[in-house]
């Protein structure tokens, strides 16, 4: 049986590393390249790897823009992310790109192994150490709506506000760049959050990153 080809990719130059001697040292796995983030989208389309490994960091918007990117360029890109993070909304962000697989940063070199089998299969992964009610609401009733952006029911002026909010204007800022009132954007903004079921600005953040509402071409008038 083949190898199966893997490109990991991490803002970290030690975890790609450590990683890269990893995998490579498996009778299951070739590593074909350790990259930074910022070059997984041209590394990908230049040696189209079987899967991706993603490392992402707790912190920051970088790692889910990246690998949001990625899947915009390669829609069909087979893509396992490590990380600790377990936030819902982060997690269902990253499903809600295509992304196959959730694997904790304190799992188990076997489990790592199993998880990249399993996306290459072309099934999903999600790691066991998320709780039950974090998986529930990844595997149960609210996967349709992730595969479903409810983002196509926001008007076009809600859209609007969401970027705003997610790119971090206040809400004063994004009431002048539009031309009404700071009531208004309050009510859109709580309009917003009923319809896509989020709770907080990261969740607005995380949802607009997954659905490609924060592109550089995309303006918030």
């Amino acid at each position: 049986m083949p190898k199966i080809r893997l490109l990991i990719a991490s803002e970290h130059p030690i975890v790609r590393t450590g990683l890269g001697k990893l995998l490579n040292g498996t009778q299951d796995f070739e590593v074909i390249a350790v990259v930074d983030l910022s070059d997984i989208v041209k590394a990908g389309l230049e040696l189209s790897p079987d899967v991706f490994l993603v490392e992402l960091t707790d912190v920051g918007l970088a790692g889910l823009q990246a690998t949001a990117a990625l899947m915009r360029a390669i829609t069909t890109a087979a893509v396992a992310v490590l990380s600790s993070n377990e936030n819902p909304s982060y997690v269902r962000s990253l499903l809600a790109m295509g992304v196959r697989a959730y694997v904790a940063r304190s799992a188990s070199n076997s489990e790592l192994y199993a998880a990249l089998r399993t996306v290459y299969c072309g099934r999903r992964y999600l790691d066991p150490r998320l709780s039950d009610s974090i998986t529930d609401m990844l595997v149960g009733r609210k996967t349709a709506a992730i595969r479903n952006p409810q983002v196509k029911r926001l008007s076009g002026r809600e859209a609007q506000v969401l970027r705003g909010v997610a790119r971090g204007f206040t809400t004063k800022a994004i009431a002048v760049k539009l031309g009404v009132s700071d009531r208004t954007i309050q009510t859109y903004r709580e309009r917003i959050y009923e319809k896509l079921e989020l709770r907080t600005r990261a969740d607005l953040v995380h949802y607009a990153i997954a659905h490609g509402m924060l592109n550089s071409t995309e303006s918030t008038s």
